[in-house]
């Protein structure tokens, strides 16, 4: 059984530490610009989120709110539907995230004389005027009232820049209507409640609420009474209320058994191109393997691929660590330093070490056996002039001739 060598223990210096944990440096340093650059985000849109009251951005709607709050109307802000709820006056609803139950906009509604919806989805419609449809994005960039309602003539016109909504209906009061009949407000009376749906929240922007008439649409459907409640529901009230979509709600009803007959289909072909495993074989350690067993099974591979160069390459890689402790030399020495150590003490050409170590390659079978024996004459001849007393170099170059071609001397 052979023993391991004993390695010196070697203290990882800081370049080495900090090679290994490059990856991770690189990752909290992203993370960082994440967050970073998220909190310049937040910062600029302002914390109440994108259409909130308090964000000065162009999503926001710090504008309506102070314009609204010139004209002597009180803006409270409710993120709950029960304050919503207990609160009176208008009640201004953004449910473009439609996440209001039907049974919340139960609640909203009783008491109520004046409601407000930005971008109704389908619950807030059923909840409020079920004849009215979505009608998508609208042609056109400027639309009249085409309506009698009092503050639609007032405004005159709105402004369809960056709107992608639109609601169609053929019961209820349907103003600012393109030719396609796409409208952006559509009023109505759900129970005694009068109720005013703005199809799509842009145009009361920061950014777009200053062009055409859609200041005057805001003012005249949120300033009627004295008092405004902006209802944003937050995601915790969402979860109190069961409100928005579940993945299972929004999930089609052909993906549950597709994912059931993948999941079959993938055990069926595990069982069909599965191998089983034998019993584990149980093996004593450490196993020792010959070095004469590894060389010859190296020389074999290089015979096989026709690695003369490579056979040749290992023959001087071994010869020249040999050789540099005889020449007074580390064995991390480079070639050049070897090759003017070799020729400087046996005597010979510096071309012709520098052939036999570096240059000479092997262009068949007999070339390799010929730099193996130069090899070997060079190694002899450096340990004779090292060591006093080593044998003649000549003696240790082996006899490759036939023995009917030896001849006495």
């Amino acid at each position: 059984m052979s023993t391991a060598a004993p390695q010196e223990a070697v203290t990882p210096t800081l370049g080495r530490t900090l090679r290994r944990a490059r990856f991770w440096i690189v990752a909290a340093i992203l993370v960082a610009v994440i967050a970073i650059g998220g909190a310049v985000v937040r910062s600029a849109t302002g914390a109440g989120g994108t259409f909130a009251p308090d964000n000065p951005g162009p999503a926001g709607a710090m504008a309506l709110r102070s314009v609204l709050q010139q004209q002597g109307v009180q803006v409270d802000v409710t993120s709950t539907v029960a304050d919503s709820a207990a609160t009176p006056g208008t009640l201004l609803v953004d449910d473009t995230t439609a996440t209001i139950s039907a049974a919340s906009w139960t609640r909203l509604l009783a008491g109520r004389t004046r409601v407000v919806i930005l971008g109704p989805d389908r619950g807030a419609l059923d909840a409020t005027l079920p004849a009215v449809q979505a009608a998508g994005a609208p042609d056109g960039s400027i639309v009249p009232a085409s309506c009698a309602l009092p503050l639609a003539r007032r405004a005159g016109s709105m402004s369809l820049t960056g709107v992608q909504l639109s609601l169609r209906s053929a019961s209820s009061t349907a103003c600012f209507s393109t030719a396609s009949g796409a409208a952006q407000l559509v009023t109505g009376t759900r129970d005694g409640v009068q109720v005013l749906l703005l199809a799509d929240r842009t145009a009361f922007t920061n950014e777009h609420i200053a062009a055409a008439g859609n200041a005057a649409v805001a003012l005249g459907a949120l300033g009627a009474d004295q008092h405004l409640v902006w209802f944003q529901q937050s995601p915790l009230d969402v979860a109190a209320n069961g409100g928005g979509r579940t993945l299972q709600d929004l999930t089609p009803a052909w993906v549950t058994p597709l994912v059931v007959l993948l999941l079959l289909a993938g055990v069926a072909a595990a069982l069909w191109q599965g191998r089983r495993l034998g019993p584990l074989v149980i093996e004593a350690l450490p196993v020792v393997v010959r070095s004469r067993e590894t060389v010859e099974g190296r020389a074999r591979l290089y015979n096989r691929n026709r690695s003369r160069l490579h056979a040749a390459d290992a023959l001087r890689i071994g010869a020249i660590r040999r050789m540099a402790p005889n020449l007074g030399l580390a064995r991390t020495a480079s070639v050049d330093e070897v090759v003017a150590a070799a020729a400087r003490l046996t005597g010979r050409p510096r071309d012709q070490v520098t052939g036999v170590l570096l240059t000479a390659e092997p262009g068949g079978d007999a070339d390799l056996v010929r730099i193996s024996d130069d090899l070997t004459g060079l190694e002899a001849a450096v340990r004779a002039a090292a060591v006093p007393g080593a044998a003649d170099p000549e003696s240790r170059i082996p006899d490759r001739r036939r023995p009917d071609d030896r001849r006495p001397s």
